[in-house]
């Protein structure tokens, strides 16, 4: 299962970043280019690559009980042996005895948050220590 960034956040990045490199490209070709519209070439080189790596990616990715997180380093998490799920408001935070992982709930969008919801509230732990059990049995949907 992928749970995906939100669909602004992902053309937001793509936008931006296409129109930062465009314009840096063009002031390097006609040769008025200084030192900031390289940056700025480069930023948005940088961030059209991030809209391809969210898009083919995704935020996490939950298969055969383990929980993936894509940023700057993957990050991978056994869901068998979390301990304690804390859920704050944007984040929710999984705790196992070896490292803890933080979502950030706020860029995810919102289908893949209730299936993300879903997936945590199958967890067998304490009532105390999973915030989502009642999300496992049923999950109403309002439209």
């Amino acid at each position: 299962m992928k749970i995906r960034y939100s669909k602004s956040r992902v053309f937001l990045n793509g936008t931006l970043g296409a129109t930062c490199a465009i314009f840096g490209a063009l002031k390097a070709f006609e040769g008025t280019a200084d030192f900031v519209h390289y940056v700025q070439l480069i930023l948005g080189v940088l961030l059209v690559f991030s809209f391809f790596v969210e898009v083919k990616f995704g935020y996490l990715t939950i298969v055969d009980g383990k929980l993936s997180k894509y940023a700057f380093s993957w990050t991978t998490l056994d869901l068998d042996k979390v301990t304690s799920i804390k859920s704050q408001p944007g984040r929710i935070k999984l705790a196992t005895p070896e490292k803890n992982l933080s979502i950030n709930t706020s860029v995810i969008d919102k289908e893949s948050i209730r299936d993300l919801y879903r997936e945590l509230g199958s967890l067998q732990l304490d009532r105390r220590e999973n915030p989502f059990t009642g999300w496992s049995n049923t999950v109403t949907i309002k439209q």
